[in-house]
């Protein structure tokens, strides 16, 4: 049979596109002049069938019209093509009369009122003769081409059409190449679209959605899915309308097509919208995505949606962040799109003044962008209108926050205050609320409406949207110790001892546990910076970052401070100001590009700011200037001390390495992370150097983001337990009359009045005060995960204010002169920082995990005796499994065999205490639970100790027992090891020790091949001569010589 050739590949591919109602064509069956794009015939026909009869002169004004080539950039060429074909034609008609014409049919019958044609051998003549595989047609009109190589041939690849169509066909026949609106590339067995002055990494395969699975777009069915994906004819219409996004202004040739769950989630987000508008339920619905998949562009394709959907009566949409750094980077794609919108109104909100001057009454139209702090409660109704739209971007944060709180002072008295969301919703009380996030929590749903789409971070992953984010422990001197941490409880229970106000005891104990006052100490940051100086130059001399662009993210402003000075110090040529970085030298480098130190310091200002301060972070206009200088690859500026800013939103691709020295919450955790898996040339992944210990709070995370847990749980259950302590705080405070404290004439001093009688009336008794502090802490926690629900009344609310108003009160409030948890907090400072400093010895990092501590020790007695003392059981575990770790790995350097059998022992119970129930409230199940695991693994270390002794009852060395077990191991492996008896093994054991070394004379053997081949050949002689295995088995070879070179290694 013949070999199968690309023409069969690209006669195969046209059948699909007939099997799916495209009419087929071949281009040499075209009567036409080579150098015309269009099909005449084509569009003659669709023209006469949907308008008057038009003469010769108006057919020509029209294709004229349409295929009008100045002397422009193929970039401008195609903007301009693109833009006339979907704006339309007002056609000027011989008889002086306008016809307004439209290109394509987008109506219910679009599918047989618009001509779909695919035509092959399209030779087309300009610079040069060239012929695209397959050009597709709308109406005579070129909309895409795919260009594609033979599957059988394994010297051309899908690189090779790239190349073709972005170099060849761009610069021969850019007539035609400026209607290639869609390009698709294809060699069979990878099959993929994107732009055509999209980098080749930026193109995408195309899964198609089936129900809610998607097929897989590997292998030859991927230009299955493209076909009946992408090009499916209503698809394609919609996609050509509503989805190509070309910026007004760009400097990069930029035309962004959308990713397969981009389209899928914007039209799933869309059509959900309709349906809730119609319902009137002023709930749009909520958008799951992960960090890092292009929740912008998804944004920006809903809002086209929206503003050109004719049913919506030219609404108006306000898209809303919580960051003015987000906003800005929103701001820039939303207002560089009016001609997408087709609406000129499009713009950024700064102030409020400009917010009520422009929202004010607005009758029709409009996008406007803004930050929801904006929303205040003197701002009022700004319109009534139910066709507005309001698009909240990381909705799970402040766009949730529609109840009251209670804010009080001795001068104004006591003050119900909301959150910006209720301000915001009364100021647009008919308008439709849609929510974006990549962190789902419950009250997001209950405002927002259900998830109506979901793309996981693994889905991401998958389809190499974002990269792999890898995780490396930072050094262990940063930890408190255990000694230490008794000095602190010490500490704590003679503060109690001493009277001072539990509560405040806890909360300084809750700060700790929150290592806020660990990460502050004056030797610990030393440890740090020196760390992450070694480890980032490392990187950079080895060539394992792809652009230097590093984030530190610290604690708080002032830790940020001191880690910006103690860099300053130790590099003082890193703050040398330069226009770019030395590596760009005497390259073309922008107009614009500023003299920049290669270190900053960004946060937010404060008013209470030193001079220092504001002198290193600068004005609110110096910080979009560094945003925009970290963003250029060619900046000096490569490395960021952030805080708060720039870790959700903040978009630098080349960024690889986050230094995170910071605890997060599980809902900002993978979005802070995931500022390091944006997708770049030459980047394979991204590196968190973890200095906290994240690891378990990351594995949680994923789980969650992953979709293995569901977002919305336990609302339902955290109800009933609302109301339950909620009534029980009623009960006991049944003798207290607080029923002015509601009425909307009560003033704010009466307010206050009322609640210091609750204060005076819960501390009259030791034991009502500690029921009533539990019992609206209870109430308060279920609240807020049951926030919002249906079953809640406002009056409920209102008593869980007045009663936590109470317990604010009796929290703050300190007894005679004992400290607070402030001073408590610095006297723990104090203590952390000696614990650090014992526990660092001045070693210069290796950054590896090669620590030389005396191992042996680790299996006295006395050793174990000294942990069964530890008091913490967490403690005590981690103690254990952090020195049995250590001590296998030294075993290995001996006997590799045996260590990989304890290696998987401790991994058995590492999972087996990675998986128990830490929600759990019963805390000495806990303490039980992790006891039993210590026991484990103090078994683990006696049995490790039994086998590094048990050489001894043998009589052989302990290196001679490690051959015997490799012996002994591959034997069993292969069923013979009954073939001999246990005397030969052993003696075996002992010729191979003295074979070893007869090779010890040269030094370097294990790099020397002809001394290893030699070796080889003698233990092959050596172990058949004593009938080792009884059939030759080269893997037993193998596995001796691996043992042996592992001896070698590590012999002293």
């Amino acid at each position: 049979m013949a070999k199968f050739c690309e023409n069969e590949f690209e006669q195969a591919v046209l059948e699909k596109f007939e099997n799916n109602s495209w009419e087929y064509l071949c281009g040499y069956d075209i009567s036409r002049e080579l150098d015309t794009p269009i099909l005449k015939q084509d569009l003659r026909t669709y023209l006469d069938q949907n308008y008057d009869s038009l003469s010769d002169n108006e057919f020509d004004q029209v294709a004229s019209y349409i295929t009008e080539y100045s002397n422009q950039s193929l970039y401008r060429a195609l903007k301009e093509t693109y833009k006339r074909l979907f704006k339309g034609f007002d056609l000027l008609r011989d008889d002086g009369s306008r016809l307004f014409i439209n290109f394509f049919d987008f109506g219910d019958d679009a599918e047989t009122n618009n001509i779909f044609r695919v035509v092959n051998q399209f030779e087309f003549q300009e610079y040069k003769l060239q012929r695209p595989d397959i050009v597709l047609f709308i109406n005579g009109i070129p909309v895409s081409v795919i260009e594609l190589k033979n599957p059988a041939d394994d010297s051309v690849t899908i690189v090779d059409a790239y190349e073709q169509t972005h170099i060849r066909y761009a610069q021969n026949i850019p007539s035609l190449m400026k209607f290639d609106f869609i390009n698709v590339i294809s060699d069979g067995a990878n099959n993929k679209y994107g732009a055509l002055f999209s980098p080749y990494e930026f193109y995408f395969k195309w899964k198609l959605k089936e129900g809610d699975a998607y097929r897989s777009a590997d292998g030859p069915q991927g230009i299955d899915n493209i076909i009946e994906g992408v090009f499916e004819r209503r698809t394609l219409l919609n996609f050509l309308r509503n989805y190509i996004y070309i910026p007004d202004n760009s400097d990069k040739n930029l035309v962004i097509l959308p990713k397969y769950y981009q389209y899928y989630g914007a039209e799933a987000m869309f059509n959900g919208i309709v349906k809730e508008y119609a319902a009137n339920t002023h709930k749009g619905g909520t958008f799951w995505g992960a960090t890092g998949c292009g929740k912008s562009y998804i944004m920006l394709f809903l809002a086209k949606k929206i503003t050109t959907y004719e049913e919506f009566d030219k609404p108006t949409v306000i898209i809303l962040t919580d960051r003015n750094d987000l906003d800005d980077q929103l701001s820039e794609d939303f207002e560089n799109a009016k001609e997408y919108f087709v609406e000129a109104n499009t713009l950024q909100i700064k102030n409020r003044p400009m917010l009520t001057q422009k929202l004010k009454d607005v009758q029709s139209g409009g996008v406007y962008l803004m930050t929801i702090q904006k929303f205040r409660e003197d701002l009022n109704l700004l319109s009534d209108r139910r066709n507005i739209f309001c698009i909240s971007d990381e909705a799970h944060r402040t766009q949730t926050n529609v109840n009251s709180k209670i804010v009080m002072s001795q001068a104004k008295g006591a003050k119900t205050v909301y959150g910006f969301a209720k301000y915001l919703r009364d100021s647009f009380p008919n308008a439709t609320y849609i929510g974006f996030t990549g962190t789902p929590v419950d009250a997001t749903l209950q405002v927002f409406g259900d998830i109506t789409f979901k793309y996981t971070m693994f889905q991401s992953k998958e389809d190499g949207a974002t990269v792999q984010i890898s995780r490396l422990n930072g050094p262990r001197e940063v930890q408190l110790n255990e000694r230490q941490a008794e000095i602190c409880d010490k500490f704590y229970e003679s503060m109690a001892n001493a009277g001072t106000n539990p509560d405040q005891i806890q909360q300084s104990q809750r700060d700790m546990l929150k290592i806020k006052t660990i990460l502050g100490a004056t030797s610990r940051l030393d440890i740090v910076v020196n760390h992450f100086i070694g480890h980032y130059e490392k990187r950079c001399r080895e060539n394992a970052t792809v652009n230097g662009k590093a984030m530190f993210v610290c604690y708080d402003r002032e830790i940020g401070l001191e880690v910006y000075k103690r860099i300053k110090t130790l590099r003082p040529e890193w703050f040398e100001k330069r226009k770019c970085a030395p590596e760009y030298d005497g390259n073309e480098i922008s107009r614009d590009a500023m003299d920049i130190e290669k270190v900053k310091f960004v946060c937010s200002g404060s008013k209470n700011d030193t001079a220092e301060m504001k002198a290193i972070i600068g004005t609110d206009d110096d910080r979009k200037n560094y945003a925009k200088e970290f963003k250029n690859e060619k900046s000096n500026f490569k490395i960021v001390i952030l805080v708060d800013m720039w870790i959700t939103g903040f978009d630098v691709p080349s960024l690889d390495p986050m230094y995170l020295d910071k605890p997060v919450e599980r809902h900002n955790l993978i979005q802070t992370i995931s500022r390091v898996n944006r997708v770049f040339k030459g980047k394979e992944y991204g590196l968190i150097v973890d200095y906290i210990g994240l690891e378990s709070s990351i594995a949680k995370a994923m789980k969650l983001y992953n979709g293995d847990i569901k977002p919305v749980n336990g609302t339902d259950a955290a109800l009933v337990i609302f109301k339950d302590f909620l009534q029980k705080t009623m009960d006991l405070m049944n003798d207290v009359d607080y029923s002015r404290f509601f009425e909307e004439t009560a003033t704010p001093l009466e307010r206050l009045d009322i609640i210091n009688k609750g204060v005076e009336f819960v501390m009259a008794f030791k034991e009502r005060r500690d029921r009533f502090m539990g019992f609206t802490q209870r109430a308060k926690k279920a609240f807020d995960v049951c926030i919002g629900h249906d079953q809640i009344t406002e009056h409920e609310v209102d008593l869980l204010h007045y009663f936590l108003c109470v317990r604010s009160v009796i929290f703050k409030m300190t007894i005679g002169d004992t400290p607070d948890a402030t001073l408590m907090n610095k006297k723990i400072a104090e203590l952390v920082d000696k614990a650090i400093c014992s526990s660092y010895e001045g070693k210069d990092f290796t950054f590896d995990d090669s620590a030389k501590d005396d191992v042996q020790n680790l299996f006295s007695d006395e050793f174990l005796e000294k942990l069964k003392k530890v008091k913490f059981p967490n403690t005590k575990y981690f103690a254990l499994v952090k020195l049995l770790k250590r001590a296998i790995k030294e075993f290995g350097k001996t006997n590799m065999l045996k260590a990989a059998e304890f290696s998987k022992r401790l991994k058995n119970i590492i999972d087996r205490y990675n998986s128990r129930n830490e929600l759990s409230e019963v805390e000495e199940i806990i303490e039980e639970t992790v006891d039993n695991l210590s026991e484990e693994l103090e078994k683990v270390f006696k049995d490790l100790k039994k086998e590094k002794s048990s050489f001894e009852e043998m009589g052989i060395s302990y290196i001679e027992k490690a051959f015997y077990d490799i012996l002994v191991a591959v034997a069993d492996e292969h069923n013979f090891r009954k073939a001999l008896n246990e005397e030969t093994y052993i003696e075996l054991a002992r010729k191979i020790r003295e074979l070893v070394n007869g090779k010890a004379k040269y030094a370097d053997w294990t790099n020397r091949q002809d001394i290893r081949d030699e070796l080889y050949s003698d233990l092959a002689v050596l172990l058949r001569k004593n009938g080792y295995p009884p059939t030759v088995i080269d893997e037993a070879y193998d596995e001796v010589l691996k043992q042996v070179e592992n001896f070698k290694k590590y012999e002293e």
